[in-house]
């Protein structure tokens, strides 16, 4: 097999855009493990979860909060990790800590990801502005999108660009 066995994946976006439920129904793991994160509905530290693909290859999830006042816990998960799932909520779009956590890829020198766009069930259909826009909007951005979005998969509905 080449390359690693295993790959490690950080999420990224803005605070409320659903990056612990998207992991949640990739992994069957919830990544909030504090009983304030709980009572709160809101990532506070950094959150761990883990599946096997298909392939047999392992994948480790590294949750991180959306919100501003705790970014020193973003930076201290998206670091080390080469590859981020990028959470965009549909009926939302892009907000301040989706630009913040895109520039802090950027210094970081995260150069992978996957933009997922998770709430699609909110909006009227598939080819809502926020899809095409958002990737106009990374391209813009000199950001290397290739791909166009695929048909929603269940149960996570989340488009690669």
């Amino acid at each position: 097999m080449a390359g690693p066995a295993h790959r490690v994946v950080a999420t990224a976006g803005h605070v409320d855009h659903g990056k612990s439920s998207l992991i949640v129904r990739l992994t069957g793991i919830d990544p909030d493990r504090w009983a304030e994160e709980k009572r709160r509905g809101l990532t506070i530290d950094l959150g761990y979860a883990w599946c096997a693909l298909p392939s047999g290859r392992e994948v480790g999830f590294v949750d991180v909060p959306g919100h501003e006042r705790f970014i020193r816990n973003m930076l201290a998960g998206v670091g080390p990790a080469p590859l981020v799932l990028f959470v965009v909520a549909a009926d939302e779009g892009w907000k301040p800590q989706s630009e913040e956590h895109l520039e802090i890829l950027d210094v970081l020198g995260v150069s992978h990801g996957v933009v997922a766009l998770t709430k699609v069930d909110l909006v009227e259909v598939f080819d809502h502005p926020t899809v095409r826009g958002l990737a106009r909007y990374l391209q813009d951005r000199n950001q290397d999108v290739t791909g166009e979005p695929t048909e929603p998969t269940e149960p996570t509905k989340a488009w690669p660009l």
